[in-house]
């Protein structure tokens, strides 16, 4: 059965798609002498140009190339700010671009700016950004602008900074008090631990809806979505309820809403829920050892859509793969015949959503996961601080390929009526392909992911011959 299914996804999922070695530079004399450690890429939406940063922990050296391809500047021996521990986001003004960093606590602020054409570089030690018994949340990158997101300590306040190189250009508070937070009795809770929530959980994480997203990811307890002026926020700290809180990031009103998750019931002991937003739908997750209830709702107004439920005992009649689990230590893949099986293993896992569109279908995955041992990718040497932030992709290939997870994925039309057939291969199964086919991948250095235009770009580096490498992927 399981080399049937795998042969039928394969053939059904077959595309064709463009494919090609699209830009290389040499980077050995530069590589040998300041060995670098990790790349951030850069997109100037302006003019299309790239700049490719390579860095380690003292310094970073940087190579410009235009939409032609051709390096039209290049700069060595680029100083990272003393205290400059994260990378937290990049900007550009024109010929110059700016790096920004924070130390290990995310309480100081540095920057450093570079000029492709004066070949120089502004250090920037302390943007003099002040935090007042608040905690960051997270960075992001929006109309070329750094934001801060964070939350206080002691009211349920929120509060969004955005920066350039000249400092905090912008702030807006959110005042939540009035609003009516409870746990899962029911008893007042505060806003800072229900964003922090679960410790053994990945609290927080960063969505980007453009490109698929693995269960490690979407079952982060707090997730942060950007679309456009607005800013959602989801927690599922406490299985009785989603909380969906949306900032204006242009003004300081938000929006603020709770719906008490399908199928939970007060008497039920050790449930597991969660939560996923795409495009104008909020898909909710609540599992015991004995049932399953999946829901859509209508993000605006949280009207229920449609729900679909999975018994202890009844066939799954809406699922279009067997029940997966995939990466395990000893046995890569295996297929479960029992529901009980996967209702255990869900429910005593990280539970998640996951949902994209290919071939005008939507395909939504239900399941759990935990991060398998072993890294197929370089992550940032200074610490990732989500591929929203830079347009980078790395980590959500890297998470995508490197799960552990059991689950079970379904095909739906945009109304979620289910439709027959096998699930398509998406964009990162192509791109993953790929890699295990290209001998250059065997042993991955300075790799990437991030888009261009509507293409994908991923690099690598071979050591031996010098060479960085940019492989343009068009779907």
């Amino acid at each position: 059965m399981r080399y049937l299914f795998l042969i039928l996804f394969c053939l059904s999922s077959i595309n064709t798609y463009a494919q090609e070695e699209w830009l290389i530079s040499n980077i050995k004399t530069e590589s040998d002498f300041l060995n670098p450690r990790d790349i951030i890429p850069l997109v100037n939406e302006d003019t299309k140009d790239i700049v490719l940063f390579f860095t380690n922990r003292k310094v970073v050296f940087g190579k410009l190339y235009n939409q032609n391809k051709a390096l039209i500047g290049s700069i060595n021996n680029i100083k990272i700010p003393k205290k400059g521990k994260v990378i937290i986001g990049a900007i550009y003004n024109n010929d110059t671009y700016t790096l920004f960093f924070s130390n290990t606590n995310k309480t100081h602020f540095s920057s450093v700016s570079i000029n492709f054409i004066t070949n120089k570089f502004n250090i920037t030690e302390d943007l003099n950004i002040k935090l007042d018994k608040e905690k960051i949340v997270e960075f992001l990158v929006r109309k070329n602008k750094i934001h801060l997101l964070t939350v206080s300590k002691k009211n349920d306040v929120l509060k969004t900074l955005t920066i350039t190189e000249k400092g905090v250009i912008q702030s807006f508070e959110y005042d939540l008090s009035k609003e009516n937070i409870v746990n899962n009795i029911d008893q007042d809770y505060p806003l800072y631990p229900l964003l922090f929530g679960n410790p053994s959980y990945s609290t927080i994480e960063i969505i980007n809806n453009n490109v698929p997203n693995s269960l490690e990811q979407t079952n982060a307890i707090t997730k942060l979505y950007l679309n456009n002026n607005t800013l959602t926020i989801t927690s599922n700290l406490f299985d009785k309820s989603t909380y969906i809180i949306s900032l204006d990031l242009e003004t300081n009103t938000y929006n603020f809403q709770n719906i008490i998750n399908t199928g939970f019931n007060e008497s039920h002991r050790g449930a597991n829920s969660n939560s996923f937003i795409y495009n104008d739908k909020l898909l909710t997750i609540y599992s015991t050892l004995d049932h399953l209830s999946f829901s859509a709702y209508n993000l605006k107004n949280l009207t229920l859509l449609k729900t679909f439920q999975i018994n202890k005992e009844d066939k799954i009649d809406f699922k279009n793969t067997p029940i997966i689990q995939e990466g395990g230590e000893f046995d890569n893949y295996r297929e479960l015949e029992k529901n009980s099986k996967f209702l255990r293993k869900i429910t005593q896992s990280k539970i998640g959503i996951t949902a994209y569109t290919k071939n005008d279908q939507l395909i939504i995955t239900l399941g759990a996961s935990k991060e398998i041992a072993g890294n197929n990718f370089a992550m940032v040497n200074f610490g990732l601080v989500g591929g929203i932030a830079f347009g980078l992709l790395t980590n959500n290939l890297y998470n995508y390929s490197q799960t552990k997870s059991t689950r079970i994925s379904c095909l739906f039309d945009d109304n979620l009526n289910h439709i027959k057939g096998h699930i398509p291969l998406n964009d990162f199964d192509k791109i993953q392909n790929f890699k295990q086919d290209n001998n250059a991948f065997n042993n991955p250095n300075l790799q990437t992911l991030f888009k261009y235009n509507s293409s994908y770009l991923l690099g690598n580096y071979d050591k031996k011959n010098g060479l960085y490498s940019l492989f343009k992927f068009d779907f």
